[in-house]
């Protein structure tokens, strides 16, 4: 079911979980090289990385919003899923993604993710 935590009590981390269950390694699930720091992220600026990298990535059939709380910071996890809702792979083990670090989400955002930690947007 879309936006439900993780069937395990020992996948609570969705971006692990979608990492494991799709061949890559389940302790450091993505190579971060690039976050996006902002202070308030908007949903607005979500749908502008969605549409970029769908361009990139024409097999993207919806979208997975992973949300992390680390502190004060909140990391939103923007990543490409393909008609079987499979992570869109750039190369084995290292799934399409586009991250946020923010303090804030705008009200809309914070609104479609409720109390979920994930959501899926077709």
């Amino acid at each position: 079911m879309e936006g439900s935590p993780p069937d395990s009590p020992a996948d609570r981390n969705p971006l692990r979980k979608v990492m494991s269950d799709h061949g890559g390694g389940t302790e450091d699930p993505l190579s971060v090289t690039s976050v996006q720091c902002v202070e308030t992220l908007m949903l607005s600026d979500v749908i502008v990385a969605i549409l970029d990298s769908r361009s990139r990535f024409p097999l993207a059939a919806s979208t997975a919003l992973i949300r992390e709380q680390d502190g004060a910071n909140i990391f939103i996890y923007v990543v490409l899923l393909d008609d079987k809702r499979q992570p869109i792979p750039v190369e084995p083990g290292t799934i399409t993604a586009v991250t946020y670090m923010t303090r804030h989400l705008d009200e809309d955002l914070a609104a479609a993710f409720g109390d979920k930690r994930a959501i899926i947007l077709k």
